[in-house]
């Protein structure tokens, strides 16, 4: 009974998540006027032209020191050809925040025409912001934007269940995805002897909107104290769920294989774990967790750099496994098949074909998110195509 109090407590807390975005390390001040995401306008800019990016969050909350902070302000735009785009702003403390409620900010940026020049090949463009106290930089955040096609508008997707690290032995993730929100947490143990820690049980909870392949939001820890081997006989206070410097992130490498965090550990970078799925039963009944869902509608594209050159929809039905680590999906016309080898906890190739010409489309598992896959499409005309499978009513390139 306690357990339940405590998540739906955890669960209850969790607000104003962050989007979107996620960290790329160091110290994450989340009393503070904080940083919730970063987005373009508009969502697929022109080619060579300038664009805008806006920056939103929420401000002020007086931190544990007392001071308030405003705003974001923007000192600096640097673009950085071949890397990435630079967005450098500063938390100025200000005393005449401190007797106004929390509110939502917004702050547009123009980002010049340069900022082609750090495109990659691919298409591919990172916005970073680094967030200054004046002094040191306190966190940097960056999204990914394809400036191609506009695939950073489809979230990747998760589904739920149990993932583990064997950077974290015997200890877990859960994560619960709806829609576009995902709520995940981890369930460990205090490990740092140097600050007295004597192994109990924490639990970190966060939840954000899921934007393109990550995810953003404050992290909500309570460390289960161990008294005379007993648990606490009341669930936690407010503030001692309330931490003042972590967050967590999920950051989607396909869709069995995951990076995360979810507290800031030290003052280093590249805090995340490789976590993938948990495969612990397996039924005749239906398909195991870590193969794709492929049932439902699809839009199927080959591009030849922006332009669709081949367009087909489909929609498979629910899958069936005529044979070990082998799975096939049937279109509900007839017209369409998908077959895909996987082994546990999530590897392998899926290949589509359209029955009446021939035409077929193929990606490892490494290049789908749960919504999108990239691959290769071969029509019937020989023409090798860049493919795109999109879950409807998702539209490529974005409108």
């Amino acid at each position: 009974m306690r357990i339940c109090i405590l998540i739906l407590l955890l669960i209850a807390c969790v607000s104003d998540a962050l989007q979107a975005a996620h960290l790329r390390g160091q110290a994450w001040q989340a009393e503070r006027g904080i940083l919730e995401s970063i987005r373009i306008e508009p969502r697929l800019p022109a080619s060579g032209q300038k664009f805008t990016a806006r920056l939103t969050g929420n401000w002020p909350e007086k931190d544990p020191r007392g001071h308030c902070w405003g705003p974001l302000e923007v000192s600096a735009v640097e673009v950085h050809a071949g890397n990435r785009v630079q967005l450098k702003t500063n938390m100025l403390d200000n005393t005449s925040n401190c007797d106004e409620p929390p509110a939502k900010w917004s702050l547009e940026v123009e980002i010049p025409a340069t900022a082609w020049t750090a495109v990659d090949e691919q298409g591919f463009l990172v916005i970073e912001n680094l967030l200054y106290s004046g002094i040191n930089m306190l966190t940097g955040v960056q999204q990914v934007f394809d400036l191609r096609l506009g695939t950073h508008e489809v979230p990747a997707f998760l589904g739920s269940g149990i993932w583990v690290s064997p950077e974290r032995p015997f200890e877990g993730l859960m994560v619960e995805q709806q829609g576009n929100r995902v709520l995940f947490y981890s369930l460990g143990y205090d490990r740092d002897t140097s600050l007295g820690d004597e192994g109990e049980p924490v639990w970190q909870m966060v939840s954000g909107e899921m934007y393109g392949n990550s995810a953003l939001g404050r992290s909500y820890r309570y460390d289960w104290p161990v008294v005379d081997g007993l648990p606490p006989e009341d669930p936690p206070r407010h503030d001692q769920i309330l931490t003042v410097n972590d967050s967590g992130s999920i950051i989607v490498s396909d869709y069995n294989h995951i990076q995360v965090f979810t507290e800031i550990e030290n003052e280093e970078f590249e805090q995340y774990k490789n976590y993938h799925r948990l495969v612990f039963g397996l039924d005749a009944s239906r398909i195991p967790v870590y193969v794709p869902p492929l049932a439902g509608r699809w839009t199927l594209h080959g591009f030849v750099g922006q332009v669709a050159e081949f367009t087909a929809s489909l929609e498979l039905g629910q899958g069936q496994s005529p044979a070990p680590d082998h799975y096939l999906f049937k279109s509900t016309d007839g017209d369409w098949s998908a077959s895909c080898n996987v082994t546990p906890p999530g590897t392998g190739e899926c290949r589509f074909e359209r029955l009446s010409d021939g035409t077929f489309f193929q990606f490892p598992l490494s290049l789908f998110q749960g919504n999108l896959a990239r691959g290769n499409l071969q029509s019937t005309d020989g023409g090798a195509l860049d493919g795109v499978l999109v879950r409807q009513p998702w539209e490529l390139p974005v409108p």
